[in-house]
């Protein structure tokens, strides 16, 4: 199965954990929510400028006090 190729970045613009990653889907927006076991990750921006780079999803941690702290 073909898969696309995100990488993956904080609010802060460093990379995630994980920083990269492939999916089925090539649609994620804003809202979106992406799994890994116990993990969450919101995605609340997608940048998708350079023709020779993945697009770049940028990704909240939603664990318990990550989502509406101050930025």
């Amino acid at each position: 199965m073909a898969g696309f190729l995100f990488k993956l970045e904080t609010l802060e613009g460093e990379p995630a954990e994980p920083s990269e990653l492939s999916a089925a889907r090539p649609d994620w927006r804003p809202g979106d929510t992406i799994h890994f076991g116990q993990r969450t990750l919101l995605v609340v921006g997608v940048r998708d400028n350079e023709a020779e780079q993945p697009p770049v999803l940028v990704v909240e941690d939603t664990a318990a006090g990550a989502i509406g702290r101050d930025r």
